[in-house]
């Protein structure tokens, strides 16, 4: 499997980089850093894990949207409205995105849990948040949003 989450973070991370030109046309840039990019997810067991996880999910429901459009364009015959809806983007981009977070639930949960409150507290968000760890996490959050906001505004 470690093979496959390189080809795949390799493949993707290509094509992102040459279709959006960000550094540059030279495709010697390009290949070069999504190497990086691909030998860094398979040496990191999580990241790899949680590539491993994420990417059957997108395609059973990419599958899935395949075989509902299918059958809508036999019904209606022209699916063009459905495709072109805002709604249906919105749609896509949620399931996506439930698909990204369970994923990471599962991964990531066990690191977390290390944050979460002992049997001496009190469980629930509050405690979880008035963690010293996850508290500075947010106000570093929060510093990086105020500063962004303030070095971007004209």
């Amino acid at each position: 499997m470690p093979i496959l989450a390189f080809l795949l973070v390799f493949i993707v991370t290509y094509a992102l980089l040459a279709k959006t030109k960000i550094l540059g046309s030279t495709n010697f840039i390009h290949l070069f850093l999504s190497f990086i990019i691909a030998i860094v997810f398979v040496v990191s067991p999580s990241a790899r894990e949680y590539t491993v996880m994420t990417v059957p999910w997108i395609a059973v429901m990419i599958i899935i949207l395949f075989i509902a459009l299918t059958v809508i364009m036999f019904v209606r015959g022209n699916i063009d409205d459905i495709v072109k809806s805002p709604i249906v983007a919105v749609l896509l981009v949620v399931a996506i995105l439930i698909i990204f977070f369970i994923s990471a639930l599962n991964v990531f949960g066990p690191f977390f849990s290390q944050y979460a409150p002992g049997p001496e507290q009190k469980p629930g968000l509050i405690s979880f948040i008035i963690n010293p760890a996850v508290l500075g996490g947010i106000i570093l959050l929060v510093i990086a949003g105020i500063t962004s906001w303030v070095l971007t505004k004209k």
